[in-house]
């Protein structure tokens, strides 16, 4: 159940018309997941401030996210990665539809074996895919991660299951398990700094150090 404050945020937000209210209501009516409206604007406020050159994000789904991100600064260019061949084919689409797809390279597979073969930098990453997986790409996003970059983790307090697991189903509990533990090492974690965002279904911040010559 959404409390009032978050339903209060979300209306003020949820502002989107033409192509992206399209692609919102499509995912919405098709049980596709995309960026709750808070963390869509909270992706355009961190690419206002941090106007990267390069973005990696982790699950595409049908574009939205990539989209919101690309509209927010014109230099940018992204790679998306999505193992969903069909997802991945209607977010070429809408990558066509809002004149981004030149900005766009779509990476169709799987980001546990797609990551280990990158080797660019990037000023800004964002995951939003398998929370089981989180902190194998984090590992893999953080070596690709310029210093001083962002790293954006969606879906970290998966429903708010991983702050109060009772009455949670038998099958969920490997994933809120594995959640908290990725929770617990990206705040102690050495080199880099996180904070955790409760909005949407949760955020993690992370901001990579530069390291001392």
């Amino acid at each position: 159940m959404i409390d009032a404050d978050i339903k209060y945020i979300r209306n003020l937000f949820d502002v989107n018309k033409g192509l992206l209210k399209d692609i919102e209501d499509y995912a919405n009516k098709n049980f596709i997941p995309i960026v709750k409206p808070e963390v869509a604007r909270f992706l355009e406020t961190m690419v206002k401030i941090k106007k990267p050159k390069n973005i990696l994000e982790i699950g595409t789904a049908i574009g939205y996210s990539s989209i919101i991100m690309l509209n927010a600064y014109k230099d940018a260019k992204i790679i998306t990665i999505e193992k969903d061949l069909e997802r991945a084919e209607m977010a070429k689409d809408n990558f066509l539809k809002a004149l981004l797809l030149n900005r766009v390279e779509l990476i169709k597979g799987d980001a546990i074996e797609v990551l280990p073969n990158l080797n660019n930098k990037y000023d800004m990453i964002f995951i939003d895919a398998s929370k089981g997986h989180y902190k194998e790409f984090f590992n893999e996003c953080l070596r690709l991660l310029n210093d001083d970059g962002i790293l954006i983790c969606d879906n970290i307090l998966y429903k708010g299951y991983v702050a109060n697991e009772i009455n949670v189903k038998h099958k969920r509990r490997t994933i809120i398990y594995r959640m908290r533990d990725f929770i617990d090492e990206i705040l102690n974690r050495e080199g880099i700094v996180t904070s955790i965002i409760p909005i949407g279904d949760g955020l993690s911040v992370s901001i990579k150090e530069a390291k001392n010559d």
